[in-house]
């Protein structure tokens, strides 16, 4: 590398130097001077350019040769340029320049050669982010397999060095302009700002890398896991607040006051740091809160062996937690307010006044809200559940936090005020159940009938569409009742939610189909007709070819009590009751 080095280097110096010494033989002249400074700044430029070319030049080997490749086509001319600007504003602060050139007129010169250098590094910066992001974070194999606080000490210094670097450089800019002493006070400042800046990020990346590892390891509890978690983004919080005070202490300022003599300061920071104590423990509240009630959820699910309803989860939880959310929040607001030294009474009686009038005016609005609230937390229904609501069957297409919205079978959507509810049917946990009454055929016999619904029920749940919906074998229960002299057999089956229905058409289909394979038929009503005479008339009174006398209804002849007999007259005699 040195040998690369001076083999690059040596024709650039070995010119500056026999400029130096036409320097020394020729009289002084404005060409002579020029001419010295070109050089000067041409060994600048390429001083700067080389050093970062043998720098680079070292991780060539594996993935990084890309990157080197890349700086080294396309960076070195832009390095060479910021060098040789750098070369200028240090030569135009020279004496011997300022008094040829005139020192408003050098300052002017070396304050924009300065600001073109500081852009041109901005623009570097930028445009090479990825690159040397490449050569830092990049090691061997076996580094990377060993791991350790070295990889990933590299890793976090690859991800974060374009931060610090572009705080100096814009640090160092600012301090041409504004007044902050001389230049080389502000810009040791600004070194020391980037100092702390990179020790910062280096610490805050450790502490997320390590969360990860510790998010990635067994299972914990979530109040731990939740915990955990404020207590990195505190730690985060207080690192950040420590290099603020710190780069404030450098530029001679405070963030709260420390090492000050003014009482306004301490004060401020003590009402600060009593504001932040405040809104840790709002925090803290809100988080033990938030994790009582998802285990609240999750618990009550569960016990009731089903899995978590996400549009319960999703109904419910947004108003449970905007409930605790705003509370929490008014009242660290209120305390807040005291602690800064607001009298927060009339606030309060404010409150207590707003409260009770809308206490009073919306009872029925409160009654709504408190009845859902229970309905929703003792999950008595959910979104897409199958109910009966009030006389009205149908699905649960949505719940607010006052009404529920039931579609029935007619396509009928139904608002209902959950005030005005007074019993709730849901057919959706759990199971369903399929209950099928057959009628058997009279002629067939009650085993064979059994047979041939155990077979039925057995082809129904091989069936591959009908088979994930049903739960349990097929219960025969017997004979349910005699229905016109036909048995009626009663079965069921269990089946998942809202199916029973299905599953129950399913078996009835297949059955009859079963049914016309075999030439069967279901027991149809039977109907039976017996003929009867006339009291005291027997068929043995006439002969058997005899046809009897057309009669009516009540059994009597034509001509009696007034009715016409067949050849249209009438017998009075016969008619009259009084008749002798």
């Amino acid at each position: 590398m040195a040998l690369h080095f001076l083999r690059r280097m040596a024709p650039w110096a070995i010119a500056f130097l026999l400029i130096l010494g036409l320097d020394q033989v020729l009289p002084p002249s404005p060409g002579r001077t020029l001419a010295l400074i070109v050089g000067y700044l041409a060994l600048c430029g390429r001083t700067l350019s080389v050093i970062v070319e043998c720098v680079v030049s070292v991780f060539t080997r594996g993935h990084r040769f890309v990157a080197v490749q890349i700086l080294q086509q396309q960076g070195l001319r832009m390095l060479f340029l910021i060098g040789a600007l750098i070369a200028l504003g240090d030569a135009l602060n020279a004496a011997r320049l300022s008094w040829i050139v005139g020192e408003e007129l050098a300052a002017l010169g070396s304050s924009l050669a300065n600001m073109l250098a500081a852009l041109l590094t901005l623009r570097f910066i930028t445009k090479f982010k990825r690159p040397i992001k490449h050569l830092i974070r990049n090691r061997a194999w076996r580094v990377r397999r060993e791991g350790g606080t070295t990889v990933e000490l590299a890793r976090i210094v690859a991800k974060l060095w374009h931060i610090p670097a572009l705080l100096l450089v814009v640090v160092s800019l600012l301090a041409i302009f504004i007044t902050v002493g001389d230049v080389g006070t502000a810009l040791a400042r600004s070194v020391i700002s980037a100092a702390l800046l990179i020790l910062t990020l280096v610490v805050t990346g450790l502490m997320q890398r390590h969360s990860e590892r510790r998010a990635k390891r067994r299972r914990i509890s979530e109040y731990r896991r939740r915990l955990e978690r404020v207590g990195y983004a505190l730690s985060h919080m207080l690192t950040w607040v420590v290099f603020a005070e710190l780069s404030m202490q450098v530029w001679g300022g405070s963030l709260f006051g420390l090492g000050q003599q003014g009482m306004a300061g301490v004060g401020i920071g003590q009402a600060l740091l009593a504001l932040g104590f405040t809104i840790l423990l709002a925090w803290l509240a809100w988080i033990f809160a938030d994790t009582a009630i998802q285990r609240a959820l999750m618990s009550s699910a569960r016990s009731r062996g089903r899995r978590v309803n996400q549009a319960r989860a999703q109904t419910i939880t947004p108003m449970i937690r905007n409930v605790i959310f705003a509370t929490i929040v008014i009242i660290a607001v209120i305390v807040g307010l005291a602690n800064l030294g607001v009298n927060v009474t009339p606030l309060l009686a404010g409150a207590g006044v707003i409260g009770l009038a809308v206490g009073f005016g919306a009872q029925t609005l409160v009654q709504d809200l408190i009845t859902g609230i229970f309905i929703i937390v003792e999950d008595s229904l959910a979104v897409d559940d199958f109910v009966e609501i009030n006389g009205h069957m149908g699905t649960v297409e949505g719940l607010t936090l006052r009404t529920v919205r039931l579609r029935d079978l007619d396509g009928i959507l139904h608002i209902i005020t959950f005030s005005a509810i007074q019993s709730i049917h849901n057919m959706s946990r759990h199971f369903g159940i399929a209950l099928m009454r057959i009628r058997i055929p009279h002629t067939m016999k009650i085993d064979d009938a059994i047979t041939l619904m155990q077979e039925t029920a057995q082809e129904l749940r091989q069936d591959p569409v009908m088979r994930h919906h049903i739960w349990s074998p097929l219960e025969m229960q017997g004979i349910d009742r005699f229905d016109e002299g036909a048995a009626v057999l009663r079965m069921r089956f269990r089946t998942a939610p809202v199916m029973q229905w299905d599953v129950a058409r399913a078996f009835n289909l297949l059955l009859k189909q079963r049914m016309e394979s075999q030439g069967l038929d279901l027991g149809l009503p039977r109907l039976s007709v017996s003929m009867e005479g006339v009291p005291g008339d027997t068929l043995t009174d006439r002969g058997r070819d005899e046809p009897a006398p057309p009669r009516d209804a009540k059994g009597r002849a034509p001509g009696e009590a007034g009715i016409a007999d067949l050849e249209g007259s009438l017998n009075p005699q016969r008619a009259s009751p009084d008749s002798s």
